[in-house]
């Protein structure tokens, strides 16, 4: 399966360009191996350059999700599930998603909550079908079955070929990677963490975890030091609140001041405020507190809205890099559940999956019994997110 899928990709998808938190110079390797390091990108671009970033939150392979999505012939295909929702974001040349849990496949067991662990083909489609390039695997779920599996997470990542990922590593040296890419000449880091782990069982290197300080302050001034814009992606807050908590405001600022020009929150499963933080350096960064989930079988109106997170990256006249238009495409999950099945609790008769932008859910919202309206949750979206953003369609 994985010979096959990088078979596919390699003729058209560029790999992972690899760093090393500091420890002298960077090493250099051929770029086309998404696994070895290579020498730091260095820009060389022009005043109309620009990178445009769509930002969707958790990926949940639920049980009913993994359910539906198998196939006749004892497959997987999870591709339907986007199928609605990919043309509004087909221009964006980075796609961020946070993958909530291993996809290492029936060798550690397929399985939903509490003990996350994905076919591989949940992997694939994220990739191919939902467009993602770049990966989140630091989150709480990570860990669920081990090094082991979290070993295999990586291999079927390095076989997609992302052009970004961060998060979980198989071993201390591979935790002092960093991702970059290059488009249209500006150099772009990302980084990702995670508040912890649910299995107490874990490596020191295995996930990211940013109450390490040191890994944290390490990692991500390595990558401002050697990218013209830097991502860090933070699963953090607190489960099903759409306030903001004081560690999210701490570390948000904290890493501010280190120079991070987006900050990308998951892990509370529901949306919070987005906002600009000023920096030590002069400059501003953008925090997305939480962006909520995208694709799971979560269970109140609030989990089922989320949405895709927008932004460009822009040279100005100057040569630097400036965040710029931030903006939130809202969704909504929708899957068939009888009043009856509803009342039962019976879980795994949810059918038909699906991810909708909120603009075109009416029908879908209609029927979930949940209360509301597509223009009242368009109007709270935007009262969630705050002035700063601009809410489309």
């Amino acid at each position: 399966m994985i010979a096959i899928v990088a078979a596919v990709l390699a003729a058209a998808i560029t790999g992972i360009v690899w760093g090393f938190a500091p420890s002298g110079t960077v090493p250099s390797a051929s770029p086309t191996s998404p696994i070895e390091p290579s020498e730091t990108p260095t820009p060389t671009s022009t005043a109309t350059d620009s990178v445009t970033v769509a930002a969707m939150g958790d990926m949940l392979p639920h049980d009913s999700i993994n359910q539906n999505a198998q196939t006749a012939n004892g497959g997987y295909d999870y591709s339907p599930f986007f199928g609605s929702i990919t043309g509004s974001y087909s221009e964006a040349d980075l796609v961020f998603c946070n993958q909530e849990g291993l996809s290492s496949g029936a060798e550690f067991g397929i399985s939903g909550y509490p003990a996350f662990n994905a076919p591989e083909q949940f992997a694939i489609d994220l990739r191919i079908a939902a467009g993602c390039n770049t990966i989140s695997l630091a989150n709480n779920h990570i860990n669920d079955k081990g090094q082991a599996a979290i070993n295999k997470t990586l291999d079927v990542w390095d076989s997609l070929q992302p052009l970004l990922i961060s998060g979980a590593a198989r071993s201390p040296e591979d935790q002092q990677k960093i991702s970059y890419t290059t488009i249209n000449g500006i150099s772009v880091a990302f980084v990702a963490f995670a508040q912890y782990s649910n299995n107490g069982s874990v490596t020191s290197y295995g996930q990211n975890i940013y109450g390490n300080r040191a890994l944290l302050t390490s990692l991500v001034t390595t990558a401002r030091n050697n990218a013209d814009a830097v991502m860090v992606s933070m699963h953090w807050g607190t489960e099903n609140s759409a306030t903001v908590d004081n560690d999210q405001k701490e570390y948000a600022q904290l890493l501010a001041d280190l120079g991070v020009d987006v900050v990308i929150g998951t892990g509370p499963h529901v949306l919070q405020p987005a906002t600009w933080l000023s920096r030590a350096d002069g400059h501003r960064t953008l925090v997305w507190y939480s962006i909520g989930n995208l694709l799971s079988a979560q269970l109140t109106l609030d989990q089922r809205i989320g949405g895709i997170a927008e932004w460009d990256f822009v040279r100005d006249a100057g040569g630097g890099v400036a965040v710029a238009n931030p903006r939130f495409i809202p969704t909504f999950m929708s899957y068939n559940w009888t009043a009856e099945q509803e009342a039962a609790g019976d879980l795994l008769a949810r059918t038909d999956p699906r991810v909708y932008l909120l603009a075109e859910g009416q029908d879908p919202m209609a029927s979930s019994r949940l209360g509301s309206t597509v223009a009242a949750q368009q109007a709270n979206v935007a009262t969630v997110l705050g002035p700063d953003i601009a809410v489309g369609n």
